[in-house]
């Protein structure tokens, strides 16, 4: 994240996270006891967008249906939100998918990844890395999601919730950036 304690993407979205490897920098959900099955944390004033950086697990068992959703809500009772579904907009931290048009297949463009050893982003993630299983490309080091979700502009915002549908996933939250 360097000295500023950020991440600009290649479209200029900037993401808050500590440069200290050691500091805490995600907020974890799942179905399993050790987590919350879903975490709030509140919003203020008017945006566009929300772009989130995001990083957890899912499997092979979870493909095509939704491992959960982030709901951003608004003062005024309502919402939007984004289902979490693997593979078109949640992915597991440790490798990419294996895609083959068939049997696995998506129906979205894939979200841009950032790859965390090394700062680098992927705006479609087939490396040219030789896989160690058959599921995908593994990635050393991991790799978070980038997603956006689309908010009412003329909506004040009151907060956005992370929550985890399906069983086996873990959803982690790392930043969140407001574009107004």
């Amino acid at each position: 994240a360097g000295s500023k304690n950020e991440i600009i993407t290649p479209q200029g979205i900037p993401f808050a996270t500590p440069s200290n490897r050691e500091e805490k920098n995600i907020a974890f959900t799942s179905q399993w006891d050790n987590y919350p099955r879903s975490i709030s944390i509140p919003l203020a004033g008017k945006a566009t967008h929300a772009y989130l950086l995001m990083a957890g697990s899912t499997y092979h068992m979870q493909s095509q249906i939704i491992n959960g959703e982030v709901i951003v809500g608004y003062t005024d009772g309502t919402n939007s939100m984004l289902d979490l579904k693997n593979p078109e907009t949640w992915c597991p931290i440790d490798r990419d998918y294996y895609v083959d048009g068939y049997a696995f297949s998506l129906t979205i463009p894939r979200p841009m990844r950032l790859e965390l050893k090394t700062g680098k982003f992927f705006p479609d993630f087939n490396l040219s890395k030789s896989s160690t299983d058959y599921g995908g490309k593994s990635i050393d080091g991991g790799a978070s999601t980038i997603l956006d979700i689309p908010l009412s502009p003329s909506k004040q915002l009151k907060s956005i919730t992370v929550k985890t549908l399906s069983n086996e996933v873990v959803i982690g939250l790392m930043s969140v950036s407001l574009l107004r």
